[in-house]
């Protein structure tokens, strides 16, 4: 059953002594370490507004100079021969794109950057920004009228199988139709809908691309052309079946819960609810319904300085997650405050402008704060961060709704914290009274396509940190044990968490298992099914977790766990401090903690990732990754625990639980944390 609630009146002795002894924690905690500094073009000549924005500062002018810079970056780009814009990525920054193809190129870099345009006209009612001379929507309307002509040698010809070209065309014509629909005569709005009745028809990936076959049909339906409603109807249920509750969605054949969520199915859920009154009327009361339960825990994924927890993949998309809240608020469907919803958005929007999104090249290119193509996946090229445009439908609001006017409200995360159980999306959510991080805990994930773009770092850490980010090598590169629990039959091939399948979720207790699967070099042929599981209790607290893990396989093996993993500036030192049974390091401000409290002989240490060739970091913050880790010296028998305390912190040095006691009683471990007794019971 999942449980909402405040941490104020539960502060433990630990909580109280960090806030009480650092009167100047606040803020520092807020402070966010950039390790990719902002542009010069990056720079808002826009007076922040305290009085009406008490905790971003901003206001709905610095959304419009946001998109206007945005807008201004892209229009250079277009080719005169091919009228598509060809993007240039940073110089040196080039290992995600010198081994694979640009899967969309300039198409993808077309549609998703055709959205900035479309949000700003509808927005201001203006066709032009500062700085550029000319129209900012002649470029595209020029482009779409060749395109969709099959009399035109540059007709862009029927969709291949699986291909969404159109979708953010199919938006723009919905939300901006004086700019994007009404200019066009009779015969090209003709060819345009017959490109768009291609798209509707042509057959999607089994996950959230069902909706970008859906997005053309409110076009279609307004004109009086076929759709492809029925079958696509048919799609939509199947979708939402894959709710799995608290407003969470399965992604289909992925079979994940991530990002995804935020803008995939709650973006397009709600934007096909303001577009499409069919739709609306058949799954309507369903899916407001799924969006409140979605919205109760939005707030619990931003830290106090704007930023979200980074989970999963795509996360170079950045403040797309803005999109689930603003169409939610566009169909009267947010039950949050509007006051607390500007807060959020405005927050999440300037944390990623003021840590380098902007690149120097003007353009929002591969990475999460900077650049940073070690955090791309195989499907992303240069134009696909510009997803980041679906968090910009906030503007699609009047200026005078009360998103843009209500006083600003805080989030959980400006004051006592908070916490929420998510049993159907398999996790908990924490933010912490003590310095306001938000964090997320993965306590069961059935993804399938293991092995695949650093899945197990993005997935299956025991945990993630808005604070801390993560550690990644580069595609290709070796699998990290940071903030995992791992085994090993020789002590040197490891295999991490990766497949965890949730047993509990509660609001600080969470239990998971995974199948040991030994690699088969280990053993001889045949001699690789070993039947044995790792069983995972976290016990969450207020400032850090205690970790308890065993295995009960037939065969003794090595045991691991990771600690978080910081980021350390290029050129900056990585400091370690070792005690008996303790070991912390620290660099650029961050720290990570790991304390063995119980467990067989073993040896702690700490390990830097080097970026690999052709990339320039090996953090998702940017930088170094760094993280500490325990493993035994010994292979291990079956139902042995290991009981480790783990804390990060960022811009503080963490402070470790006094209360802190391990006791056994036959099958029975009893463990006091925080003031609170746990009970585990361990097979013997």
């Amino acid at each position: 059953m999942k449980r909402f609630h405040s941490l104020a009146s539960g502060l433990s002795g630990l909580a109280l002594a960090a806030v009480c002894l650092a009167p100047g924690l606040s803020a520092a905690a807020q402070k966010t370490e950039t390790t990719s500094p902002m542009q010069p073009q990056a720079v808002l000549n826009i007076p922040e507004d305290r009085a009406l924005s008490p905790y971003t500062g901003y206001t709905r002018a610095h959304w419009l100079a946001i998109t206007e810079k945005l807008i201004l970056g892209v229009l250079p780009c277009f080719d005169p021969k091919t009228g598509m814009p060809v993007l240039k990525g940073t110089p040196g920054e080039t290992g995600h794109f010198q081994h694979l193809f640009d899967v969309a190129g300039a198409r993808e870099t077309f549609d998703r950057t055709m959205t900035l345009v479309a949000f700003y006209t509808a927005a201001t009612g203006k066709d032009v920004i500062p700085g550029w001379k000319g129209s900012i929507v002649e470029p595209y309307l020029k482009e779409v009228i060749r395109g969709t002509d099959p009399s035109n040698p540059g007709y862009w010809g029927p969709h291949p199988k699986t291909d969404v070209f159109g979708t953010c065309l199919a938006t723009a014509i919905l939300a901006s139709p004086r700019f994007f629909w009404d200019p066009l005569t009779e015969a090209q709005k003709k060819n345009v809908l017959a490109y768009l009745q291609d798209l509707v028809h042509t057959f999607a990936y089994d996950c959230n691309h069902w909706y970008f076959h859906m997005a053309a049909v409110p076009v279609l339906e307004r004109a009086g052309m076929e759709n492809n409603r029925e079958f696509l109807s048919q799609m939509f249920r199947r979708m939402l079946d894959w709710h799995r509750g608290d407003g969470w969605f399965m992604d289909g054949g992925n079979r994940s819960f991530d990002m995804y969520n935020y803008w995939g199915f709650q973006l397009y859920n709600q934007q096909l609810m303001c577009y499409d009154q069919k739709w609306h009327d058949q799954f309507g009361a369903e899916v407001n319904r799924t969006t409140d339960e979605f919205l109760k825990s939005f707030p619990y994924l931003f830290g106090r300085d704007g930023g979200p927890v980074p989970y999963g993949r795509s996360t170079t998309y950045r403040f797309a997650m803005l999109s689930a809240l603003g169409w939610a608020q566009l169909n009267g469907a947010n039950t949050l405050d509007p006051g607390m919803s500007r807060r959020i958005a405005s927050g999440c929007l300037k944390y990623f402008w003021e840590n380098g999104c902007l690149s120097a090249n003007g353009l929002l290119e591969p990475g999460y704060r900077g650049v940073n193509s070690a955090v791309a996946e195989p499907y992303i090229d240069r134009g696909a961060p510009y997803w980041a445009a679906q968090g910009l439908c906030c503007l699609l609001l009047p200026e005078k709704d009360p998103f843009w006017t209500a006083l600003e409200k805080p989030m959980p995360a400006d004051g006592a914290g908070g916490r929420v159980a998510l049993p159907g999306a398999q996790m908990l959510l924490k933010v912490s009274p003590v310095d306001g991080e938000a964090r997320l805990y993965p306590v069961g994930q059935t993804f399938t396509h293991w092995g695949a773009w650093q899945r197990g770092v993005k997935y299956c850490q025991l945990a993630y940190s808005s604070y801390l980010g993560w550690a990644v090598t580069g595609e290709g590169g070796p699998d990290l044990g940071a903030g995992r629990t791992g085994f090993s039959q020789d002590g040197n091939k490891w295999k991490w968490r990766e497949k965890p399948r949730v047993i509990q979720v509660s609001d600080d207790h969470l239990e998971g298992r995974e199948y040991m699967e030994f690699p088969d070099t280990l053993f001889p042929a045949g001699d690789y099914d070993d039947y044995g599981e790792i069983h995972t209790h976290t016990l969450v607290g207020t400032d850090g977790e205690v970790h308890v893990f065993w295995h009960d396989s037939g065969r003794p093996v090595y045991l691991w766990l990771g600690g978080y993993s910081i980021s350390v500036p290029q050129g900056g030192k990585l400091e370690s401090e070792k005690a008996q049974g303790r070991l912390e390091i620290a660099g650029g401000g961050n720290h990570s903690l790991i304390r063995v409290l119980q467990g067989p002989a073993g040896v702690l240490q700490s390990e830097l990732v080097e970026p690999r060739p052709g990339w320039l970091h090996s953090h998702n913050f940017g930088g170094r990754g760094a993280y500490p880790f325990w493993h035994s010296t010994e292979p291990v028998g079956a139902n042995v625990p290991v009981v480790v305390y783990v804390n990060g912190t960022r811009g503080r040095t963490p402070v470790e639980p006094q209360s802190l006691a391990v006791r056994t009683e036959r099958d029975r471990m009893y463990i006091t944390f925080e003031g609170r007794e746990y009970c585990i019971r361990v097979p013997y």
